[in-house]
């Protein structure tokens, strides 16, 4: 059996995403609402690019292979 897909909730976004970066995991996606709308900070936005702003409901998307992983702030 393969693990393929998961959610986790994190109030550590940002360490999370660096975390599965450093095991080999590429960022597909991240959404947050801004301003009363979801949009999107999808590479090749870096952290630096919205750090500021007050996004709130944040979650990323990772993939490596074949293994999908989504994870959001929360507790």
């Amino acid at each position: 059996m393969q693990l393929f897909h998961y959610h986790w909730w994190t109030p550590k976004v940002e360490e999370m995403e660096k975390a599965y970066h450093d095991l080999g995991f590429e960022t597909v996606q991240r959404v947050g609402r801004l301003n009363g709308e979801m949009q999107t900070f999808t590479p090749p936005m870096e952290w630096e690019d919205f750090r500021e702003k007050d996004i709130t409901f944040r979650i990323i998307e990772m993939v490596k292979g074949q293994t999908n992983i989504t994870f959001g702030h929360g507790k």
